[in-house]
């Protein structure tokens, strides 16, 4: 394999993708700030944690807490909690393409009575598949959706919708990583939010080692998407959620602001808390 799609494939596996038998511990933590409309903002403090028992099988939980505003009142504390079980596996050949699948759980850890949480256990699935365009390119495409609950999907997207992500990741040195990426909702959505069409870039920095510094920004297209959306991150993991598409920067700003807020039983119940 030639030494530009090594860094991405190093990096990616760094970053949450499984790529060895050995079983092994990667954490990330991650603040963001986004403007949801003309009266609502959110900030997000997020972690990963996440477990390869075996080089294809990656375990994760993603705890978040969080402050959302909305017409001059605000709540702040815990967000849900997901718990994913991801699968990837890249086989041979010159596209090195790497297939994979996630089935997620989010528990209602947050206050529904204060808009942090959905108040009901969710399960919803992620899956998507990535090939080498070039030495240093690397082109994804990816879909998630919520099969019960409204809270495997993040606050960037419209519950009950699909949504799916195009993305690309350029490796530019040894250390960087730059990408871009487009992502919308398709089909159904809940009557709370509309269908979002976003687009986002970031860049990673390895530090040392699988350490890594993470930035991502985002911008809505549509009047019903986030105006804007900002993120930065350290740590060995960032993407709890993609079995194949870690360097995505929507992914990343997904991962920062999940946990159901506003959704199900605390839809419109911002404040006091």
């Amino acid at each position: 394999m030639r030494r530009s799609l090594r860094v991405i494939l190093g990096v990616a596996a760094a970053c949450g993708v499984p790529a060895s038998a050995v079983a092994q511990v990667s954490y990330g933590f991650t603040a963001g700030a986004a403007r949801l409309s003309d009266t609502r903002t959110e900030r997000a403090v997020s972690a990963v944690l996440q477990f390869q028992p075996r080089g294809w099988l990656t375990l994760s939980v993603l705890p978040s807490y969080v402050r959302v505003s909305d017409s001059g009142v605000s709540s702040t504390g815990l967000g849900d909690l997901p718990l994913v079980a991801g699968a990837a596996h890249t086989f041979g050949g010159a596209a090195s393409p790497t297939l994979g699948v996630a089935l997620v759980t989010t528990l209602p850890t947050g206050d529904a009575a204060c808009g942090l949480g959905t108040g009901q256990t969710s399960w919803g699935a992620d899956a998507g598949v990535s090939v080498a365009a070039t030495d240093a390119l690397r082109l994804s495409v990816s879909g998630s959706h919520g099969f019960s609950g409204l809270g495997t999907q993040s606050t960037l997207s419209a519950p009950q919708a699909t949504s799916l992500r195009f993305e690309a990741a350029l490796a530019v040195s040894s250390r960087w990583i730059v990408g871009g990426s487009l992502g919308g909702d398709v089909g159904h959505a809940d009557s709370t939010q509309a269908l979002a069409r976003t687009v986002g870039a970031g860049a990673s920095y390895a530090i040392s080692g699988p350490l890594a510094l993470t930035m991502d920004v985002g911008h809505g297209l549509t009047g019903a998407s986030p105006q804007w959306i900002v993120s930065i991150g350290i740590g060995t993991a960032f993407s709890g959620i993609s079995p194949v598409a870690p360097t995505s920067s929507l992914r990343r700003l997904k991962d920062s602001f999940g946990g159901g807020v506003s959704r199900g039983g605390g839809s419109g119940k911002v404040g006091g808390c």
